[in-house]
């Protein structure tokens, strides 16, 4: 349980340090979240948008995948 903690703040690390306060979303490249060190099989919840998309979350955060190669990062209120 320890060890999955571990990973999901990291996760969260990673995402809350390319969106800063103030803004809700940005869009970055997965390449970069790979490189950050980002694991993309630990989420704490998915949920969909009301446009229909999928996002999967972790806390506050949620991930959209877009074009095979860039991600959707979205702050949730």
């Amino acid at each position: 349980m320890r060890k999955i903690n571990t990973i999901l703040k990291r996760n969260r690390s990673i995402l809350l340090a390319k969106l800063p306060d103030g803004k809700k979303q940005v869009k970055v490249s997965k390449e970069y979240l790979i490189f950050s060190g980002f694991a993309f099989g630990y989420m704490t919840h998915q949920v969909v948008q009301s446009s229909g998309i999928p996002a999967q979350c972790c806390y506050e955060f949620g991930v959209i995948f877009l074009e095979e190669n860039y991600c959707l990062i979205i702050r949730q209120s």
